[in-house]
């Protein structure tokens, strides 16, 4: 893979997040968020940002969290990505669904597939809630959202 994330893979590791945790921010929503959010990957965490057309209602009381959980997801890949390089094994788009079982097949037998070890995802829940907490979401909600993630990946299924 290389350094710059494919966005097709981003997307389809946050949209499960995404319908868990706002609904309403589901179909062309999400597309809508999603353009936004890989014009101007870092404009979540800005505040300036966050007070932009793209959001509503009063700032402290109203976060999309499309554009959160791109983000996270975003840090979660090149996490992964950094850890699977340090141990010298290959990454695909397809391991990285099949690590946060996005995809339902094993991984192939002469493959050993992508895993992390426990104390990785803790660091990978680190992260999520880190960038979801930049982004301006509560601190509860940021630790749902991490507990999500990492649930995805380590019961190797949908988050929702």
């Amino acid at each position: 893979m290389s350094t710059d994330l494919d966005e097709s893979l981003v997307r389809d590791l946050a949209q499960p997040l995404v319908a868990e945790f706002s609904p309403a921010e589901q179909d062309e929503l999400f597309a809508v968020l999603s353009e936004a959010h890989f014009a101007d990957p870092q404009a979540y965490a800005r505040e300036d940002a966050r007070a932009a057309p793209l959001t509503f209602g009063l700032p402290e009381m109203t976060v999309l969290l499309t554009p959160v959980m791109l983000a996270a997801m975003d840090e979660a890949v090149r996490y992964v990505v950094a850890k699977a390089f340090a141990k010298g094994a290959k990454v695909t788009a397809a391991a990285i669904r099949r690590l946060f079982g996005r995809v339902p097949a094993p991984a192939p037998a002469a493959d050993p597939g992508l895993t992390l070890t426990s104390e990785q995802w803790s660091e990978l829940r680190q992260i999520v809630e880190r960038v979801a907490r930049n982004g301006g979401v509560p601190a509860n909600q940021a630790g749902l959202i991490a507990d999500a993630v990492v649930g995805q990946g380590r019961l190797g299924r949908d988050a929702s």
